[in-house]
C-alpha cells in the first residue's frame, strides 16, 4: 500500500523517546491495605499503633510518614496470634503461629530490631504485660504460667502451675464444688491487678483464681455454680435446668478500683463479683437484663409458670457467648474511686441481632462504709462484705445506659485507644474503638472505628473555649435586654437539638480501608491548590485516628530531592466497600526531606478528607431509581448492600466526578455547589432517563454535592461504556446496545441512539443480538469528511463498527447532536480507554477540555484549516493509526500471540515527544513510535501481583494492585495492595524508599503505676492496705522484676526512656534551645545507623535472633524425645508436683 503526501508528510511524534535506554521500569513505593488482621495493639505513651496479619506480617505506625514493617521469617508468613506493647521497656511482643514469642526493641532509630525468638514448647494461650514492670506473664495450653523478663530477654525461674487442677481437686474433696467438663483448666484470659501488681487474677474455663506472687499462694476462686431453676443465659427451657451446673468462662476484665471483677461465660452472661467475696456473684446478667436481675438467683413463681405451661413462654433465642471485655474508667470524678464507668462487651447477643459491639454505662462505685465490727478479725483476713455493702455496690451494677456498635459483619476483635495511660490494661480514657469484622469473603476482615464513649454516655464536657465564651456571655447578659437573653435561649436551644446521639466515625487511615478499585490521574498544579486547599480542615461528624508518635525523614543522598519540583501532581482516587469514594493525594511533593532537620510532614499515601463522596444516603430512597439491589438487612446499610461501584471518572479540568454503579445507574457529583443553588424539594427534570439529586445535601464539610442522576433500568443493562468530558458533557453505553448523551447544564438528554441504527446488517445479522459500544471518547478536533474542528464523541462496538458523533452548538448555550453519526474503522474488540486523539504537530492529547471547546467556538481559519490530527485506536489483536479519525490509515501493526493479551494501553509524553505503550498480561511493556508504529523497546515490567489492568497516566507512572485470594466467582475482588511503578526509574526511586524512623521520638515517660483505693469512702484505714487481707499495700514494679526474675538475673541493661522530644513544628510557642537539643538528638541518631558499627550490631542481632530461633526449635525436639523416654518416672514425678503445688493452697 502506498501512502499518500500527507502521510509521508507526517512528523515522527516520538524522536526523544525512541533510544531504548530511555526507557526504565521500576517500582517506587507500595501501599498496604490489611484485610488479613488477627492482632492489632496500641501503646498510649508514644501512641503508637500495630497491626498483626494472617500472614506474617507486622507494620507499626505512628506520626505522619511513620511506618515500619516487620515480617516474620523462618518460616515465612505465620500468622499472629497475640499482639502486645510492652510500655515499660518499650518492646514489641507478639505470639507467632508457631506458639513462638518474638520480641523487638522499639528504642533505637531504625527498623524495630529483632531481640529473642523464645519457644515454649507447647502452645500459647494468652500473654499479659504491665506497663510497671518488665515481665510477661505467658499462659501455656497444659494450665502453667511461665514468665518472661523483657530486659534480659530470658524466661525466668518463676512459675505458676496450673493450679485450677488442684483447686478442683480440694474442691471435689470437701463437697464443694461440682465434677467439671474436661477442659476446665485450660487458661483462656489474664489480668494483672489494676491497683496492686502482686495480685495476678487467671480465668481459666472453669473460674477465675487470684494469685498473690509474693506468697506463691491462691488467694481467691471465683467459681458459678448455678443452683437448680436458676436461669442461666439459657433460660428456663434448659435441659438441665433442675441441676446444679457450673458455667464455662470465657473473658475476664477487672473494674478500675480494683475491687470488683466482671467474668463472661459461655451462655451469654456476664457475672460480677467483688474481691472481698467469692462465695456468691454479685449479679448474673445479660446485655438484655432490666433492673437489678440476677440470673444466678431462683425466681421460683416464673419457674412454676414455666414448668406448669411451657407452651405459654416460648424459648429464648440463644446467645453467643461472651468474647471479651474491657473496663474503662474516666477522669470524671474527685473520688478516688473513679466515677461512671464503661463495660465493653463482644459478644452475649442473640444469634438474630445486629453484629457489634456493646457498651454499658455504669453508675460510680461508691459504697458506703461499713458499720463497725463488734469482734475483731483474724490477722491477716478481710472482713467479710457486709450486705449493706453489698447492696450498694449491687446499686452500682444497674445499667444507665445501653449502645451497640454496629459492624458490618460479626466482629472478632475491638481495640479501645486509650488518650495517655497505659494503665488499666490500656483501657483508660479512652477516645476511640476499633472494630476488627468478618466480611462476605472468608478470612477477610474490614475495620470500622468510632468515637468513644458514646455522647449520651458522659455527655458533652464542657470545653475551656466553652467557659469562658459562657463567662463572658453572662457578663454581657448582666446589661442585656429581653429580646437578647430571647435570642441567647433559642441559641442554646438549638445548639442542644444539634448534639448528635450517636458517635462521630473515626476517619480510618488508608492502610485500614476495604479498597475495591483505584485509579491515577496526573493534575496540574492549580487543579491540585484547589482540591487541596483546605485538606487540613475538620469534616463535620468525623475525628481524626489517634494514632502518633516517633518522626520519619529521609536521606537525599543523590541529590534528587530539588527535582521533585519538576514532577506533576498525582491523585488516586479508590472506591471502597462502603460505597464511598475517597481521593488520596500521591504527588511526590509528599517526600520531600533532606534529613533528620527537615523530617516529613505528611503521609504517602495523604488523604484528602473533604473530597469523599458518600454514595449510599443517595441509595436509600429507592423511588430515585438509582438501584434495585436489596440490602441484606431490613435497614439500608451501606456496608452491608450488594450494590457496587464499577467505575469512577474524574474530570481533571471541572473537577466532576462520576460514578457508575453495577445496578447500572450513573451518578454525577460536583466541587464547591454554592449554598444558595441548593433547593428544598426535589427538582423535576424533563427527562424519564434523570433524576434530580441536587436537594440531597452531602455531610457538612465534604465538598463535592450530588448534582443528578441516570436511573437504573433492566431493559437498558448495565453500563459498558463511560465518558465524562471536561466541557460539560457525559455519555453512557449499555449493554443492550443504546447510548445516551447528557449535557450537563441542563441536564438534559441530547442524544438517545438506539441500538438498531448501528446494528449488524444482512441476512446472518438480521436477527443477531445488538451490540454495546465498549468504548467512548471526546475530542475536540477535525475529520477527514468534515474539516471543521467540533466537538466529538468517538464511539466503538465490539466489532470495531466506530460511529463518531458531532455536537454542534447553538445560541446562546443550546448543543445538539448531528445525525446521523459518521462511521470510522478501529480493530474489533477495542481496549476500554484505547482510543486517543494527537495533534499530528505536537502530539498533545485532543481532548474535550478547555482548549479544545475554545477551539470550536472561536475557529482560526487560518491554522485549523490545515491542522491535523491523528487518531490512535486499540483493539485485543492490533493497534490502527488513521489521519484525521476516519481518514487515509498511517500504519496498522498486530500484537501477536507471544505478547499474551494486550491489557491497556496509554500514550506517553515525555521532553515534548510521545509514544504509544502498551500494557501485555506476561508482564511485558510493548513500546511503538507515533504515528507510524514502528517497534522501539519491549520493556520487561516488575512482577505486578495482578492480572488486572493498571492504571497510567500519561507522564509515565502507573499503578499495579495484587487483590486478595478469593473464591472462583466472587464479585467482590478487594485489594491488598497498590504498587507504583514507573517507566523512567533513572533517578526516581530515591525519594521513595521507605524513610529513616525514629519510634521513640516524642514519647513521654510511663506515669506512675496507680495506688489502691478502698472500697468505702477515701477517709478510712482500709484506702492504703491491700485488696485482700492486710499485706502490706501494693508491690512496686521493681519489687515483681526482682521477686520474678530470681536472685541469678543478670544484670540488665537500663531501659531506653527517652525524653520527650518534639521539633519545633510540633510545639507552638516552643523554645529555640528545646528545638535544637531534639534535632541534635535525632541528627545523631540518624548518624549512629549509618556507622559500622550499627550494621555490626544489627548482624550480630540477626544472627542471635536466627540462633534463638534454630535453639527453639531444636529444645521442642528435646522436649518431645526426653517425654517418650520418662514414662518409668511418669508417676513420682506427679507425686512430687502434687507436694509441689500443696504450698498455694496451705497445706
Amino acid at each position: 500500500m502506498f501512502a499518500s503526501q500527507a502521510v509521508k508528510g507526517l512528523a515522527d511524534l516520538s524522536l526523544d523517546l525512541s533510544d531504548p535506554v530511555d526507557w526504565q521500569s521500576g517500582p517506587l513505593r507500595t501501599i498496604y491495605y490489611h484485610l488479613d488482621i488477627t492482632a492489632v495493639a496500641t501503646e498510649p505513651v508514644s501512641g503508637l499503633f500495630a497491626v498483626g496479619t494472617a500472614r506474617g506480617s507486622i507494620y507499626v505506625y505512628g506520626s505522619p510518614g511513620v511506618e515500619a514493617r516487620i515480617k516474620i521469617s523462618e518460616p515465612a508468613g505465620l500468622r499472629i496470634k497475640f499482639l502486645q506493647f510492652a510500655a515499660s521497656a518499650f518492646k514489641l511482643v507478639c505470639i507467632d503461629e508457631h506458639d513462638r514469642l518474638r520480641v523487638w526493641d522499639l528504642g533505637s532509630p531504625g527498623k524495630p530490631k529483632l531481640q529473642r525468638i523464645t519457644g515454649f514448647g507447647q502452645p500459647v494461650n494468652a500473654i499479659v504485660t504491665s506497663p510497671s514492670h518488665t515481665h510477661a506473664f505467658v499462659a501455656l495450653a497444659d494450665g502453667e504460667i511461665k514468665t518472661y523478663d523483657l530486659l534480659c530477654s530470658r524466661i525466668s525461674p518463676y512459675a505458676i502451675p496450673n493450679q485450677w487442677r488442684l483447686y478442683d481437686k480440694k474442691s471435689l474433696a470437701s463437697g464443694l464444688s461440682i465434677s467439671g467438663a474436661p477442659g476446665s483448666d485450660v487458661i483462656i484470659d489474664m489480668a494483672i491487678h489494676p491497683r496492686d501488681l502482686n495480685l495476678l487474677f487467671v480465668a481459666y474455663e472453669g473460674g477465675v483464681l487470684v494469685s498473690d506472687l509474693k506468697e506463691q499462694n491462691t488467694v481467691r476462686a471465683f467459681e458459678l455454680i448455678l443452683p437448680p431453676g436458676a436461669p442461666g443465659g439459657s433460660g428456663f427451657h434448659a435441659k438441665d435446668l433442675l441441676l446444679p451446673r457450673r458455667l464455662q468462662a470465657t473473658a475476664l476484665a477487672l473494674h478500675p478500683s480494683g475491687h470488683l471483677l466482671a467474668v463472661g461465660y459461655a451462655d451469654g452472661t456476664i457475672g460480677f463479683w467483688s474481691l472481698e467475696d467469692e462465695d456468691k456473684p454479685l449479679a448474673l446478667r445479660t446485655l438484655d437484663s432490666v433492673g437489678d436481675e440476677d440470673l444466678s438467683a431462683v425466681d421460683t413463681v416464673k419457674l412454676d409458670a414455666v414448668l406448669s405451661s411451657p407452651q405459654d413462654h416460648p424459648d429464648e433465642p440463644p446467645r453467643e457467648p461472651i468474647f471479651k471485655l474491657a473496663w474503662s474508667s474516666f477522669p470524671n470524678s474527685s473520688d478516688p474511686r473513679g466515677g461512671d464507668t464503661v463495660l465493653t462487651v463482644l459478644g452475649g447477643m442473640t444469634i438474630d441481632s445486629s453484629p457489634g459491639v456493646t457498651a454499658l454505662l455504669f453508675p460510680p462505685l461508691n459504697p458506703p462504709a461499713p458499720p463497725t465490727p463488734t469482734s475483731p478479725n483474724a490477722t491477716g483476713v478481710a472482713p467479710p462484705l457486709h450486705p449493706d455493702v453489698r447492696a450498694a455496690i449491687r446499686q452500682s451494677l444497674i445499667v444507665k445506659d445501653v449502645y451497640n456498635y454496629t459492624a458490618a459483619g460479626p466482629v472478632q476483635d475491638f481495640l479501645l485507644f486509650s488518650r495517655s495511660s497505659p494503665h488499666f490494661a490500656g483501657h483508660y480514657d479512652p477516645s476511640t474503638i476499633l472494630l476488627v469484622s468478618d466480611s462476605e469473603l472468608p478470612e477477610v476482615r474490614t475495620s470500622e472505628a468510632f468515637e468513644f464513649p458514646p455522647p449520651t454516655f458522659l455527655g458533652s464536657p464542657e470545653s475551656p473555649t466553652t467557659s469562658r465564651s459562657g463567662t463572658s456571655q453572662t457578663v454581657a447578659g448582666e446589661d442585656a435586654g429581653p429580646d437578647d437573653a430571647l435570642a441567647e435561649e433559642l441559641a442554646m436551644t438549638l445548639q442542644s437539638m444539634s448534639v448528635s446521639d450517636e458517635p462521630r466515625l473515626v476517619r480510618l487511615p488508608p492502610y485500614l480501608w476495604t479498597v475495591l478499585g483505584e485509579h491515577l490521574v496526573q493534575v496540574d498544579k492549580q487543579t491540585y491548590d484547589n482540591i487541596v486547599r483546605d485538606k487540613l480542615v475538620p469534616v463535620e461528624g468525623e475525628v481524626q485516628f489517634p494514632v502518633k508518635g516517633g518522626v520519619a525523614w529521609s536521606e537525599d543522598f543523590e541529590g534528587v530531592m530539588k527535582l521533585i519540583k519538576l514532577q506533576p501532581h498525582r491523585i488516586l482516587v479508590t472506591h471502597l466497600q462502603d460505597l464511598s469514594i475517597r481521593f488520596l493525594d500521591v504527588s511526590p511533593h509528599l517526600l520531600v526531606s533532606t534529613g533528620p532537620e527537615s523530617p516529613l510532614s505528611s503521609s504517602f499515601p495523604s488523604l484528602i478528607p473533604r473530597l469523599t463522596i458518600e454514595l449510599g444516603p443517595l441509595l436509600i430512597d429507592h423511588s430515585l431509581g438509582l438501584s434495585h439491589i436489596p440490602s441484606s438487612s431490613g435497614a439500608y446499610d451501606p456496608r452491608l448492600s450488594k450494590e457496587r461501584v464499577e467505575e469512577v471518572h474524574f474530570a481533571t479540568e471541572s473537577l466532576e466526578c462520576v460514578t457508575v454503579l453495577r445496578s447500572g445507574a450513573v451518578i454525577l457529583h460536583r466541587l464547591d455547589v454554592p449554598p444558595e443553588e441548593g433547593v428544598f424539594g426535589q427538582k423535576s427534570l424533563q427527562d424519564e432517563e434523570l433524576v434530580s439529586l441536587s436537594h440531597l445535601r452531602a455531610r457538612p464539610g465534604l465538598r463535592y454535592s450530588p448534582v443528578f442522576g441516570i436511573k437504573a433500568q433492566k431493559t437498558r443493562g448495565v453500563v459498558t461504556a463511560c465518558a465524562l468530558s471536561d466541557v460539560g458533557f457525559l455519555a453512557a453505553a449499555y449493554a443492550s446496545g443504546s447510548l445516551l448523551v447528557i449535557d450537563l447544564r441542563g441536564p438534559r438528554v441530547i442524544l438517545r441512539h438506539e441500538p438498531s441504527s448501528h446494528g449488524g446488517s444482512g441476512l446472518l445479522h438480521r436477527h443477531s443480538e445488538p451490540e454495546p459500544f465498549l468504548s467512548l471518547a471526546w475530542s475536540c478536533c477535525s475529520l477527514s469528511s468534515d474539516p471543521v474542528v467540533r466537538l466529538r464523541l468517538i464511539c466503538s462496538a465490539t466489532s470495531g463498527a466506530t460511529s463518531v458523533f458531532s455536537l454542534a452548538h447553538n445560541a446562546p448555550s443550546a448543543w445538539s447532536v448531528s445525525q446521523p453519526p459518521i462511521t470510522a474503522e478501529v480493530p474489533a474488540r477495542p481496549i476500554p480507554g484505547g482510543c486517543f486523539v494527537l495533534d499530528a504537530k505536537t502530539g498533545a492529547k485532543c481532548g474535550a477540555d478547555r482548549r479544545g471547546l475554545t477551539a470550536v467556538l472561536q475557529p482560526d481559519d487560518g491554522s485549523d484549516a490545515v491542522k491535523k490530527y491523528v487518531f490512535v485506536a486499540a483493539g485485543a489483536k492490533g493497534v490502527r493509526c488513521a489521519l484525521n479519525v476516519n481518514g487515509e490509515r498511517i500504519a496498522k501493526v498486530d500484537w501477536g500471540s507471544k505478547v499474551g493479551t494486550v491489557q491497556h494501553v496509554e500514550v506517553i509524553e515525555r521532553v515534548d515527544s510521545c509514544a504509544l505503550v502498551a500494557f501485555t498480561s506476561l508482564g511485558n511493556a510493548l513500546i511503538y513510535s507515533l504515528p507510524h508504529l514502528e517497534h522501539i523497546h519491549t520493556l520487561q515490567l516488575p512482577a505486578l501481583g495482578s492480572s488486572d489492568p493498571p492504571s497510567t497516566e500519561d507522564s509515565g507512572d502507573f499503578t499495579a494492585h495484587a487483590t486478595f485470594p478469593v473464591p472462583a466467582g466472587s464479585s467482590l475482588r478487594p485489594l491488598l495492595s497498590t504498587d507504583l511503578h514507573t517507566l523512567f526509574s533513572h533517578r526516581r526511586a530515591g525519594p521513595y524508599t521507605p524513610p529513616l524512623v525514629d519510634l521513640s521520638f516524642g514519647r513521654g515517660t510511663v506515669p506512675a503505676q496507680p495506688q489502691p483505693v478502698s472500697l468505702g469512702p477515701p477517709s478510712l484505714v482500709g484506702s492504703v492496705l491491700g485488696y485482700i487481707g492486710a499485706f502490706g499495700g501494693a508491690s512496686a514494679g521493681e519489687q515483681v522484676d526482682t521477686l520474678l526474675a530470681g536472685p541469678d538475673r543478670p544484670v540488665p541493661p537500663p531501659p531506653k526512656r527517652p525524653e520527650a522530644r518534639q521539633t519545633a513544628r510540633g510545639v507552638p510557642g516552643g523554645d529555640a534551645s528545646a528545638s535544637s537539643s531534639s534535632q541534635a538528638s535525632v541528627s545523631a541518631a540518624a548518624a549512629d545507623m549509618s556507622s559500622g558499627v550499627a550494621d555490626l550490631y544489627n548482624r550480630l542481632g540477626n544472627a542471635l535472633a536466627e540462633r534463638g530461633e534454630m535453639l527453639g526449635d531444636l529444645q521442642q525436639s528435646m522436649d518431645s524425645l526426653e517425654q517418650g523416654s520418662k514414662s518409668m518416672v511418669e508417676q513420682a514425678k506427679k507425686l512430687a508436683a502434687q507436694q509441689g503445688m500443696k504450698s498455694w493452697f496451705g497445706f
